[in-house]
Protein backbone atom coordinates (compact mmCIF):
# COMPACT_ATOMS: atom_id res chain seq x y z
CA UNK A 1 0.00 0.00 0.00
CA UNK A 2 1.25 3.82 -0.64
CA UNK A 3 2.01 5.68 1.96
CA UNK A 4 -0.76 8.42 2.88
CA UNK A 5 -3.74 9.18 4.61
CA UNK A 6 -6.40 7.34 4.00
CA UNK A 7 -10.35 7.41 4.85
CA UNK A 8 -11.37 4.16 7.09
CA UNK A 9 -15.06 2.65 7.19
CA UNK A 10 -15.42 0.72 9.97
CA UNK A 11 -18.66 -1.28 9.50
CA UNK A 12 -20.12 -4.70 11.46
CA UNK A 13 -22.57 -7.20 10.82
CA UNK A 14 -25.13 -4.96 12.34
CA UNK A 15 -24.09 -1.68 10.64
CA UNK A 16 -22.15 0.95 10.12
CA UNK A 17 -19.81 2.24 13.17
CA UNK A 18 -17.88 5.44 11.28
CA UNK A 19 -14.90 6.64 9.18
CA UNK A 20 -11.11 7.37 10.73
CA UNK A 21 -8.07 9.56 9.58
CA UNK A 22 -5.41 6.84 9.41
CA UNK A 23 -1.68 7.52 8.21
CA UNK A 24 -0.05 4.69 6.93
CA UNK A 25 4.07 4.94 6.82
CA UNK A 26 5.83 1.92 5.50
CA UNK A 27 4.39 -0.91 8.08
CA UNK A 28 3.53 1.33 10.71
CA UNK A 29 -0.06 3.34 11.16
CA UNK A 30 -1.71 6.17 13.56
CA UNK A 31 -5.26 7.08 13.51
CA UNK A 32 -8.14 8.43 15.27
CA UNK A 33 -11.97 8.43 15.29
CA UNK A 34 -14.17 10.08 18.16
CA UNK A 35 -13.76 7.02 20.36
CA UNK A 36 -10.41 6.33 19.83
CA UNK A 37 -6.84 6.51 18.97
CA UNK A 38 -5.22 3.69 16.74
CA UNK A 39 -1.87 2.27 15.84
CA UNK A 40 0.55 -0.54 15.22
CA UNK A 41 1.95 -2.40 12.57
CA UNK A 42 1.05 -3.62 9.33
CA UNK A 43 2.11 -7.60 8.23
CA UNK A 44 2.10 -8.13 4.04
CA UNK A 45 2.56 -10.69 2.08
CA UNK A 46 1.42 -10.08 -1.02
CA UNK A 47 -2.30 -9.25 -1.45
CA UNK A 48 -2.44 -10.33 1.75
CA UNK A 49 -2.52 -8.19 5.17
CA UNK A 50 -2.34 -8.61 8.96
CA UNK A 51 -2.71 -5.78 11.61
CA UNK A 52 -2.23 -5.21 15.20
CA UNK A 53 -3.63 -2.32 16.39
CA UNK A 54 -3.38 -1.06 20.15
CA UNK A 55 -6.36 1.19 20.50
CA UNK A 56 -6.77 3.79 23.31
CA UNK A 57 -10.00 5.25 23.67
CA UNK A 58 -10.13 8.66 24.90
CA UNK A 59 -14.13 9.24 24.84
CA UNK A 60 -15.94 7.14 27.25
CA UNK A 61 -19.53 9.90 27.17
CA UNK A 62 -20.38 7.83 23.75
CA UNK A 63 -21.12 4.00 24.34
CA UNK A 64 -18.44 2.19 22.20
CA UNK A 65 -19.63 -1.67 20.62
CA UNK A 66 -16.63 -2.65 21.67
CA UNK A 67 -16.74 -2.30 25.27
CA UNK A 68 -15.55 0.26 27.75
CA UNK A 69 -12.04 -0.37 28.14
CA UNK A 70 -9.35 2.58 28.29
CA UNK A 71 -7.25 -0.14 26.13
CA UNK A 72 -7.60 -3.18 24.14
CA UNK A 73 -5.99 -4.69 20.88
CA UNK A 74 -7.53 -5.50 17.97
CA UNK A 75 -6.19 -8.33 15.29
CA UNK A 76 -7.16 -7.84 11.82
CA UNK A 77 -6.55 -10.26 8.53
CA UNK A 78 -7.63 -9.10 5.16
CA UNK A 79 -6.16 -8.27 1.35
CA UNK A 80 -5.10 -4.74 -0.30
CA UNK A 81 -6.85 -4.09 -3.26
CA UNK A 82 -4.57 -2.68 -5.79
CA UNK A 83 -1.72 -0.13 -3.81
CA UNK A 84 -4.38 2.55 -2.71
CA UNK A 85 -7.21 0.34 -0.58
CA UNK A 86 -7.90 -2.36 1.70
CA UNK A 87 -10.07 -4.34 3.14
CA UNK A 88 -9.73 -6.18 6.95
CA UNK A 89 -12.26 -8.13 9.58
CA UNK A 90 -11.64 -8.42 13.12
CA UNK A 91 -13.96 -10.37 15.77
CA UNK A 92 -13.22 -8.64 19.15
CA UNK A 93 -12.28 -10.71 22.36
CA UNK A 94 -15.42 -10.78 24.62
CA UNK A 95 -17.51 -8.80 21.70
CA UNK A 96 -20.18 -11.07 19.52
CA UNK A 97 -19.86 -8.51 16.85
CA UNK A 98 -17.66 -8.69 13.17
CA UNK A 99 -15.63 -5.79 12.53
CA UNK A 100 -14.87 -4.69 9.15
CA UNK A 101 -12.68 -1.52 7.86
CA UNK A 102 -12.23 -0.64 4.35
CA UNK A 103 -9.96 1.74 3.13
CA UNK A 104 -8.98 4.51 0.68
CA UNK A 105 -6.20 6.39 -0.28
CA UNK A 106 -7.35 10.52 -0.03
CA UNK A 107 -3.34 12.10 -0.26
CA UNK A 108 -0.12 10.38 -1.02
CA UNK A 109 2.45 11.12 1.06
CA UNK A 110 6.52 11.28 0.42
CA UNK A 111 8.36 8.05 1.16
Amino acid sequence: MKNGIYEATFTTNVGTLGKAAVMLHKNAFAGADGLQFYRGEIDRQGDDVGVIMEVTRHNFVTPSPLGNEPFFTLTWTGKTQGETSFKLSCDPVGSDVRIYVSGRLLQETDA
